[in-house]
């Protein structure tokens, strides 16, 4: 073997060793509050700070809510089910004594999200968005020659166009402030070509490479993004009409993997500003490192295996 071969050998066994530590550190090492979550800074108007959060009825969304609220951010509230987005907010503003404001829309549909965008520029402008929450989102389950195409564009807009239309919009009022973070909820699916949710899995992708390179942007600038990836999540998702018709069952898998949407969000949270890319949980970071690193033929064969399709 050539030096040269060596030392190319050692240097990719000391960036994949450094990126496995980096993935697979334990997660109960100390470490004092993320700056949004150490205090939420009242405006020269003496108003709470804004966060504006989409998907916000139910799951992870929702957890976002409650542990904002706890933390003393007024919030806007941004799902298709008024019915759920009007009782969660009465009991924030009852708990918390914060202002928590309900705005129903569908962001499969281009003019509701223009809608969302229009009020995140004006409360951006108004120099009290701290953070936005692209957290909508949903997924199927089939071939994609199987899947009505129609499924699988609503959910390139939900998940793509949203998040890259709602960011645009939060940027330039965060910019001047030199303040805010912007989170958007990908996926551990983003690190795997999964059969079955080939969509799901390609815009979870695109959610990742998204926030690095708009990371990479706004070094310096006083603004954060994170792309929030979470693994098996104990929360409606995996209760909807696509994965009971395929026979998806949670005990199919073991309990470890689960995370409570509660445990999610705080991981989230307390590394904003940190982590461009947070997974929560050791077990999902091996998934992770597993994802960058494994044959793609490998990883196809084990998916087919516990795939319902």
């Amino acid at each position: 073997m050539s030096i040269v071969t060596r030392l190319f050998t050692w240097i990719g066994a000391a960036a994949s060793g450094a990126f496995a530590w980096k993935l697979l550190q334990p997660e109960f090492i100390q470490r004092s509050p993320s700056r949004f979550l150490a205090f939420a800074e009242k405006g020269r108007d003496g108003r709470l700070p804004v966060a504006l959060i989409t998907g916000a009825s139910a799951g992870i969304g929702a957890a976002f809510a409650r542990q904002l609220a706890r933390a003393g951010y007024d919030l806007v509230l941004v799902a298709r089910r008024k019915d759920r987005l009007t009782a969660l907010a009465d009991s924030l503003q009852q708990q918390h004594a914060i202002e928590a404001h309900v705005l129903a829309a569908d962001l499969a549909d281009s003019d509701d999200i223009e809608r969302v965008a229009d009020v995140i520029a004006d409360v951006s402008e108004a120099g009290r968005l701290d953070l936005l929450i692209n957290n909508a989102g949903f997924g199927t389950v089939g071939k994609y020659a199987d899947l009505p195409f129609q499924s699988q564009l609503d959910m390139l807009h939900v998940h793509v166009t949203t998040t890259m239309r709602l960011t645009q919009a939060a940027l330039p009022g965060m910019l001047r402030r030199r303040r805010g973070g912007i989170i958007n909820v990908a996926s551990t699916a983003g690190w795997y070509p999964l059969a079955g949710n080939a969509t799901y899995s390609a815009t979870k992708r695109y959610l990742i490479n998204f926030s690095e390179a708009l990371q990479a942007e706004l070094d310096g600038s006083g603004v954060c993004v994170q792309a929030l990836c979470p693994g098996f999540t104990c929360s409606e998702f995996h209760d909807r009409e696509p994965y009971r018709v395929s026979g998806f069952r949670r005990e199919q898998l073991p309990a470890f993997v689960w995370q409570t949407a509660e445990e999610v969000v705080a991981a989230s949270l307390n590394a904003l500003g940190r982590e461009v890319v947070c997974i929560p949980g050791v077990h999902n970071r091996f998934i992770a490192l597993v994802g960058n690193f494994a044959p793609r033929a490998l990883v196809n064969a084990a998916w087919r295996r516990i795939s319902p399709v």
